[in-house]
């Protein structure tokens, strides 16, 4: 009887069990607003940010936009030369602010992000620095010439029971670069 039972389960368990499935992503999207503002010498464009995954656009904001934007096509879609296009993503958690020359090479960046994933050497200096303190809230700034960051900043709120503290962390001091997260 007993192996009755032990037969019947196993046999269960063979035909309801799954095969793993894989599950194929689609490419995230920039979704383009009704209403995209012109003047005479400026072309200035806002795209909402659609993420496949969560922190994908906070995770490096300028390569998200060079995977999922292409400047040249709105260049061709607007039917008119302007002397530089603005282009912002506006995410959840923050926006990147982009600025294009008339032939669409990118001239400078800059960002805004709040309540975003630290890196790991941001994390530590502020664990090390910081010992029984709780981070509440972090803002990134950014800015650069084209696709660089050459100023950035972590501002972070901690708490410590009735204690408040603000502190600044320059991201490029500890690791020589500056990524929004890694």
């Amino acid at each position: 009887m007993k192996t009755l039972i032990i037969s019947a389960l196993l046999v269960f368990l063979a035909f309801s069990g799954k095969a793993q499935e894989i599950t194929q992503l689609e490419e995230a999207k920039v979704i383009v607003p009704s209403s995209v503002k012109l003047s005479t010498n400026l072309s200035e464009l806002t795209f909402n940010v659609e993420e496949d995954y969560a922190g994908e656009f906070t995770k490096d904001p300028i390569k998200f936009m060079k995977e999922n934007f292409d400047i040249q096509s709105v260049i061709d879609q607007t039917g008119e030369e302007y002397d530089s296009y603005v282009v912002t993503f506006l995410s959840s958690k923050g926006h990147l602010k982009a600025d294009f020359d008339n032939d669409g090479e990118l001239v400078r960046t800059n960002q805004k992000l709040k309540n975003i994933m630290l890196p790991l050497a941001v994390r530590n200096e502020l664990y090390n620095s910081h010992k029984g303190w709780t981070m509440v809230s972090n803002k990134y700034v950014a800015s650069g010439k084209s696709d660089r960051i050459d100023r950035a900043v972590y501002r972070i709120k901690l708490e410590n029971g009735n204690k408040t503290a603000r502190v600044k962390i320059d991201p490029m001091r500890l690791e020589g670069i500056a990524v929004a997260n890694n």
